[in-house]
């Protein structure tokens, strides 16, 4: 099989499928949005950031003893309060929770108990939450769900010339990862600075540390052209620096869910 036959569950056979060591096997599920990013930035910025992580973690276990997929992504997330952009798609709580939970519940009797969400939309974080919780009830299995920039909060500070706001949406932070991954699809003469205002300054969001206080916000009212950050401080080495640690530290949480036992994720009904 080629590389991408290794890595990504939809490239391979059934009979490959089968094959595979069922409590050696992870299956890693990107979600993410199609959503406004600014002008300079594409829609699919979110998707494409969780699923070229999840390829990269997947990759590092190819000469291993333990197998690592990457199923197909689930390309939209919820994302209502950018709706006021063209181009954006949003999916329902319930519908972005129950496509989540009918992946999981098809391969669930092929033998597969090993999985992780790896999001990369932030207004996907609370339905995630919810809905591994209500696999856990419903499925008997334990699936762990993270988003990427919370792995890398302390490679995030370090990097950071922007204020805390500055890497909220289409920021510093998504600008610089790419401009290492696909600078051709950044338009840096476009890309404009907008920071939180202070009757926001509670609830503002950063992927470092965003506010306290969680209000619903509306991209189109609370910014001008779909920004909530600093994309002009972005380059390409903060970029590969976030890409980089990301990689790492997921792939070490993916080490260590390995060593748990079947016992630990399954519960006697599941």
């Amino acid at each position: 099989m080629s590389l991408n036959n290794q890595i990504h569950l939809w490239k391979n056979t059934w009979q490959e499928v089968d094959k595979l060591d069922r409590d050696r096997t992870l299956i890693l599920i990107p979600t993410g949005a199609i959503e406004q990013h600014g002008p300079h930035l594409p829609l699919d910025t979110d998707i494409f950031n969780a699923t070229t992580i999840s390829e990269a973690v997947a990759n590092n276990f190819l000469h291993s003893e333990n197998s690592v997929l990457v199923a197909p992504p689930i390309w939209w997330g919820t994302s209502p309060h950018h709706l006021g952009f063209p181009g954006t798609i949003s999916l329902r709580n319930e519908t972005m929770s129950n496509i989540v939970v009918e992946v999981i519940t098809s391969l669930l009797p092929h033998g597969f108990y090993r999985f992780l969400l790896v999001n990369g939309h932030g207004g996907n974080a609370g339905i995630l939450t919810a809905t591994v919780s209500r696999i856990s009830h419903d499925l008997g299995i334990s699936v762990p769900a993270l988003s990427y920039w919370t792995m890398i909060k302390k490679t995030l500070m370090e990097i950071g010339e922007s204020p805390i706001g500055g890497m909220g949406h289409g920021c510093e932070m998504e600008t610089s990862l790419l401009l290492h991954l696909r600078p051709e699809l950044v338009h840096m003469d476009l890309a404009e600075k907008e920071m939180p205002s202070e009757l926001t300054s509670w609830s503002c969001i950063d992927f470092r540390a965003g506010g306290p206080v969680g209000i619903p916000l509306d991209f189109k009212r609370d910014s001008k052209h779909g920004v909530m950050g600093d994309p002009t401080l972005a380059n390409a080495a903060k970029g590969e620096r976030i890409f980089n640690d990301a990689i790492k530290t997921i792939t070490s949480f993916v080490d260590e869910f390995f060593a748990l036992e079947k016992s630990v994720l399954v519960s006697k009904r599941g």
